[in-house]
């Protein structure tokens, strides 16, 4: 009996799964804003008075270091710093030479269903520029100016809406482990109890035929050790 309980408590330890809050998409990776960036690659920045704000748009970008449409991408942003800088920030993942950074843009490429076949990889709202060519500086720009644009809490990050469906498929899985828990518990514990019940029968009619042979069943070792332990237990003293 007491080996099925352990068995029972070790399957649920192993299936019972340990719950946490979950971490952002992006948090615990290195990335670097545009000043950062520009001081990597050895631009020199065009608006010496830029600052970054909560009001910005957020431009999303995956970058190796050297490469040279990244590069080229770098200096459009610069070239448009002093008229539109107020609209944009940017956070910048390099992939090259960092593999979290690299799985990581496996994982957004493959939410926004938009292959990344190199860098720079750019998201900007629900747009996603795979690359970078001068013939898309228009839609760039629309898209900085369309979130922009928008009030703050209806602007579209990929890294929250990414947040979102993983907590969606977190409560699914949460449910499904549950189920899967209690069933087994259970499934087990009705194996305990029948298999209890079970002995107790079989012993039972064991007792009727010996009795019935007019045969002495021999007593199992945990009924020699209750019986001893009844004889050895002190008789209470009358009062005279």
């Amino acid at each position: 009996m007491r080996k099925k309980l352990v068995l029972l408590g070790a399957l649920l330890m192993l299936l019972f799964p340990v719950f946490v809050n979950a971490a952002k998409s992006n948090e615990g990776y290195d990335s670097m804003n545009l000043e950062e960036v520009f001081e990597q690659e050895g631009i020199e920045i065009s608006d010496k008075n830029y600052k970054e704000t909560d009001k910005q748009v957020t431009i999303y970008m995956f970058r190796g270091n050297g490469c040279s449409f990244c590069r080229a991408f770098l200096n459009h942003l610069n070239d448009i710093l002093e008229d539109k800088g107020y609209m944009f920030k940017l956070q910048a993942y390099e992939v090259w030479g960092d593999k979290k950074n690299s799985q990581l843009l496996d994982d957004v490429s493959k939410f926004t269903g938009e292959a990344a076949g190199g860098v720079p990889y750019i998201i900007i709202g629900e747009k996603v520029f795979p690359g970078y060519v001068s013939n898309w500086d228009e839609d760039i720009m629309d898209a900085i100016e369309t979130e922009y644009n928008k009030k703050e809490k209806d602007r579209y990050d990929v890294f929250k809406e990414m947040d979102k469906a993983n907590k969606g498929n977190g409560a699914d899985t949460k449910k499904i482990l549950y189920w899967t828990i209690g069933s087994i518990g259970a499934a087990l514990i009705i194996v305990i109890v029948m298999n209890m019940i079970m002995h107790k029968r079989i012993n039972n009619r064991f007792d009727d035929v010996y009795d019935a042979l007019k045969i002495e069943r021999k007593l199992t070792n945990k009924e020699v050790k209750e019986l001893a332990e009844k004889e050895e237990k002190p008789k209470a003293k009358t009062k005279k």
